[in-house]
């Protein structure tokens, strides 16, 4: 691999310097939170709309580190990571002493910030995590500016098979993650729709079971009308290295069968009712940075007692 040209590696060092200053200002002029604390779906798909009212949850996150001043911040994503992590913090009101399982954490360092704010948090990836974290001048920058958190303990295993107790979970979150299950890690082979279905009622089972009773479970995922989808801005991010033109993300009419319905069906409350329409994808306001009929969408449940 040919070394980067000096151009490449100013302008890399000054998009760095960029976030790091942004985290700094962000902390010396945070934003007005929505004081009407309105009302958001949290089992719903993505929309634009929504966004304004997490201003409050926005600048809770971008003060803490650079990648989630970045995520927070970035036009590529048109605000989708703000939509996911930003209803998980409204729907959390406290977080100390809260344990807490991430599954498929990937480079994402808010199991970091959740820690900072009380929780026990446990990142949990496989042995070979398909994202490395950046390293380098990034993370150098990063150590001097990002704010102090406990020490993270990461497990690594699959998340078909949770090495944890029945119960031993206050909250188990994962942030789109299961759409990769479209792909054979580290083979990096395609795995058929069938058997993405039967593998991703697996996940779900292990979440809900080491959830404990009266506990919660959080995730985000992707969908697409794969009727009407052309293109994917992020196809060059698929795991997977021969497959469909277009994957990872759910058929969006399957959505309420694959998630709401059955995790309903094995005794969990969804928080909220589900908001969660398929019809709604025609509206370019539901679309991700992936492009058209492409959304993203959340679930958090809650474990009812046995």
């Amino acid at each position: 691999m040919s070394r980067p040209s000096l151009s490449a590696r100013a302008t890399y060092g000054f998009k760095v310097l960029g976030r790091a200053s942004g985290v700094l200002m962000a902390r010396l002029h945070p934003r007005a939170a929505d004081t009407s604390r309105a009302i958001l779906p949290f089992n719903g798909m993505f929309d634009t709309a929504v966004l304004a009212a997490l201003e409050g949850e926005r600048a809770a996150l971008e003060q803490f580190d650079l990648y989630l001043f970045d995520v927070m911040n970035a036009p590529r994503l048109r605000g989708q990571i703000v939509f996911e992590y930003g209803t998980l913090l409204r729907a959390i009101g406290s977080w100390k002493a809260l344990r807490v399982v991430d599954v498929g954490t990937g480079r994402s360092t808010l199991p970091g910030w959740m820690s900072r704010a009380g929780a026990s948090v446990t990142p949990f990836d496989l042995g070979r995590p398909a994202e490395q974290p950046a390293g380098g001048f990034l993370e150098r920058v990063d150590q001097m500016v990002r704010k102090n958190a406990a020490a993270l303990h990461p497990v690594v295993g699959s998340m078909r098979s949770l090495p944890f107790a029945d119960g031993s979970v206050d909250l188990v979150t994962s942030l789109s993650v299961v759409e990769h299950l479209d792909t054979d890690l580290p083979a990096r082979t395609y795995v058929p729709y069938d058997e993405q279905q039967r593998r991703l009622a697996e996940v779900l089972d292990e979440m809900i079971r080491v959830t404990r009773p009266g506990g919660s479970f959080y995730l985000t995922s992707e969908c697409c009308d794969y009727d009407r989808a052309t293109t994917d801005n992020w196809r060059g991010a698929y795991y997977y290295e021969d497959g469909p033109a277009l994957s990872a993300a759910w058929p969006v009419r399957d959505v309420p069968r694959l998630f709401y319905d059955y995790v309903a069906q094995r005794g969990c409350t969804l928080v909220g009712g589900v908001q969660f329409h398929p019809d709604d994808i025609a509206d370019p306001r539901r679309w991700t940075s992936r492009g058209a009929y492409f959304s993203g969408f959340s679930l958090l449940a809650r474990k009812r007692a046995a």
